[in-house]
C-alpha cells in the first residue's frame, strides 16, 4: 500500500488494518511520521521509504521543495528495489505526487506486480497543483491495471479519459473513526452553537465562504462560534483582516496548525455542527469521519455531498453562495431540533456506507483477478 506523502493517513491505517484482518500480509509505504502524527499499525508493517530528510531539515520553502523532489525520486527507487526483492501480489497506490517521476517509476513497478490506484478525486490536486504536478498527470494515471473510485462521478471521469469501465470499481468511502476516545460531552450552559470546519485548509474547501457567511451571521446574532482548525495550505491573513474589520473577531476561532488526534477528537466532541462549504470534491474522508461520529453536517451540494447516500441525509446549500450558507447557518443555530435531525441523518449515512471489512474484501477480490506480470 503506497501513499508517499501520507496524504490520507487515517484512511491508510483503516484500509491496511482491514486487509490484515482479512488475512493479507500488508506493508504501508509512506514517509516518516510528523511529531504530532500517530499510526496504529494493527497487523501490518510500515516502511517510511519517502522524504526521510526534506521536511524535517528544510521545511516548506523552495529549497525544501527541491529536496523533496529529489527524495521522491529516491523513494521511488527504494520502492522498486523492495518490489523486486519481495515480489508482492499487488501494489495499491493512493495518490500521484510528481507525475513526471511517478510515471517511469510505476512503469518499473509494473514489472514485478499488478498496480491498482485509488482515484480519490476527478480533479488532480483539487485544481491547486503546481505546474510540475500537472505535467504528465493523465499519462501517469493510465498506468494502472485497475482503479478504485469512491463515487460514480469519479468513475465517469475516468471513463471520459479513455479508461475501460470494466477496470474501474466503485466502492463507498467507509466511515472513519478516531483511535483517541472523544472527551465526555459536558453540559454547556453558555448558549453558544459551535460550528466546526476541520482538516487541511485549502482554497477548494471554501474557507473564505464560511468566513464571509459567519461575518454576515454575526450582524444578526451572537450566539455562535465558528472554529476553523487545520494545517494551512493557503494564506489566512486576508480572511483574518476581514473578520477584524467586521468586528467579528469574537465569533471566530482560527487554529492554523496540524491537530493531534486527541485535539481533533476534542474539537469534534465540542462541535454542534460540522460544515463543508467546498467548491468541489469527489470523496471526503472528513465527511466519513463526521458521519461516523454522528455529527450534524451542512455541506455544499457538490460531489459526494450531493450524491446518494449522503444526499438527503445532510444539510445542503448551493456551492459558492454566501447568503445561502449564512441563512442555513442561522436556521441551524436557532433550531436545535433541526440539528438533531441532521445528526440522525449522519448516523443513518454512517450505517449505510460500506464498512472497512467489506471494503477490504472487495479490494482483495479485485487483486485476485489481476493478471501477474509476464
Amino acid at each position: 500500500m503506497v501513499d508517499p506523502s501520507l496524504f490520507t493517513l487515517p484512511y491508510d491505517q483503516a484500509f491496511c488494518t482491514g486487509l490484515a484482518a482479512a488475512g493479507a500480509e500488508v506493508t504501508l509505504i509512506g514517509r516518516p511520521l510528523r511529531p504530532a502524527e500517530t499510526l496504529q499499525a494493527r497487523g501490518f508493517a510500515f516502511a517510511p521509504l519517502f522524504y526521510r530528510h526534506a521536511e524535517s531539515r528544510l521545511g516548506r520553502g523552495a529549497l525544501g521543495r527541491a529536496l523533496k523532489g529529489v527524495e521522491h525520486a529516491a523513494g521511488l527507487l527504494r520502492l522498486v528495489r523492495l518490489a523486486r526483492r519481495q515480489r508482492p501480489d499487488v501494489i495499491h497506490l493512493q495518490w500521484l505526487v510528481l507525475p513526471p517521476l511517478d510515471d517511469p517509476g510505476y512503469a518499473r513497478l509494473a514489472r514485478y506486480a499488478p498496480l491498482v490506484f485509488t482515484a480519490h478525486n476527478s480533479v488532480a490536486f483539487h485544481g491547486s497543483a503546481a505546474r510540475l504536478q500537472r505535467l504528465g498527470h493523465d499519462r501517469a494515471l493510465r498506468r494502472f491495471g485497475h482503479y478504485v473510485a469512491h463515487t460514480e462521478p469519479t468513475a465517469r471521469h475516468l471513463v471520459a479519459m479513455g479508461l475501460p469501465r470494466e477496470r474501474i470499481t466503485v466502492l463507498d468511502h467507509p466511515p472513519l473513526t478516531l483511535d483517541t476516545p472523544a472527551p465526555a460531552a459536558g453540559s454547556r450552559h453558555d448558549g453558544i452553537t459551535r460550528i466546526l470546519l476541520f482538516g487541511a485548509l485549502k482554497p477548494y474547501k471554501g474557507i473564505d465562504l464560511l468566513v464571509r457567511a459567519g461575518i454576515e451571521l454575526a450582524r444578526r446574532r451572537q450566539d455562535f462560534a465558528i472554529v476553523i482548525a487545520g494545517q494551512p495550505f493557503m494564506p489566512l491573513d486576508g480572511l483574518q483582516a476581514e473578520i477584524a474589520a467586521a468586528g467579528a473577531t469574537d465569533r471566530f476561532v482560527i487554529e492554523p496548525r496540524f491537530l493531534t488526534e486527541a485535539e481533533l477528537a476534542a474539537r469534534l466532541a465540542a462541535a454542534d455542527l460540522v460544515v463543508f462549504p467546498y467548491r468541489e470534491i469527489d470523496a471526503s474522508g472528513a465527511l466519513a469521519l463526521a458521519a461516523g461520529l454522528g455529527k450534524p453536517i451542512l455541506a455544499s451540494s457538490v460531489g459526494v455531498f450531493a450524491e446518494p447516500p449522503a444526499a438527503g441525509l445532510i444539510g445542503a446549500v448551493p456551492p459558492g453562495d454566501v447568503p445561502a450558507l449564512a441563512a442555513a447557518l442561522e436556521l441551524l443555530v436557532a433550531d436545535p431540533a433541526a440539528r438533531a435531525r441532521l445528526a440522525e441523518g449522519s448516523r443513518r449515512l454512517a450505517t449505510s456506507l460500506t464498512g472497512w471489512p467489506a471494503f477490504a474484501e472487495a479490494c482483495l477480490e479485485i487483486y485476485r483477478r489481476l493478471p501477474r506480470p509476464g
